[in-house]
């Protein structure tokens, strides 16, 4: 015999949900507002270590670029000097033109020191040793402070090497040059383990 179930019992009907509360103004606002607003953006690296080249392997360099300087000043002089008497028919001696030969020198200097570091920032014989010349907050010089750099350089030689000490003695190793021009010379990339006092 069959046992009859009782018929389920019907769920309660859902209740009306209260009508929603209006949004207040000032709420609408703030809310439209932060959506507008962008991403936040990760913070910005800290400062990195900036390493001032010391005098030894600014000498070296130094020493690298005038053999290449003075190399090809020599192989260009003999190439203008050939060109010239081959179309005119001129002989150039820069022996007897000394005024005609320390233009020129100047100009080659100006060319090569101050076109490099202008250019790179690096002259051949600094890029040998990592050296490169920048601002004193590690910042790339720019054109013309390279090329008031290259028209300062003999005022350092000139006082009887006197405007060289401050790379032995100044915090940043600027020297005269260097003051005068707003640059200083630095290791690219800084040697493995420099101190933190020497960020800018």
């Amino acid at each position: 015999m069959t046992t009859a179930h009782p018929p389920p019992t019907p769920a309660p009907p859902p209740r009306p949900d209260r009508p929603d509360r209006p949004v207040p103004p000032a709420v609408s606002a703030a809310v439209v507002r932060s959506a507008a607003l962008p991403a936040p953006q990760p913070a910005a690296p800290g400062p990195v270590g900036i390493a001032y080249a010391g005098a030894v392997s600014r000498l070296v360099a130094y020493v690298v670029d005038l053999a290449l300087m003075s190399g090809l000043l020599a192989a260009g002089s003999a190439v203008v000097a050939y060109l010239l008497a081959v179309v005119t028919g001129y002989q150039l001696h820069l022996d007897s033109d000394r005024d005609l030969a320390g233009g020129g020198l100047a100009l080659w200097w100006l060319a090569y020191f101050g076109g490099s570091w202008a250019v790179t920032g690096a002259t051949p014989g600094m890029a040998l040793f990592g050296l490169r010349v920048v601002r004193p907050d590690g910042t790339a010089a720019p054109v013309h402070a390279a090329v008031v750099r290259a028209l300062t350089f003999p005022l350092s030689l000139a006082l009887f090497g006197l405007g060289f000490l401050g790379i032995l003695f100044h915090r940043q190793r600027r020297a005269l040059h260097d003051l005068l021009a707003g640059t200083a010379v630095v290791y690219q990339p800084p040697p493995a383990g420099w101190p933190a006092d020497d960020v800018a």
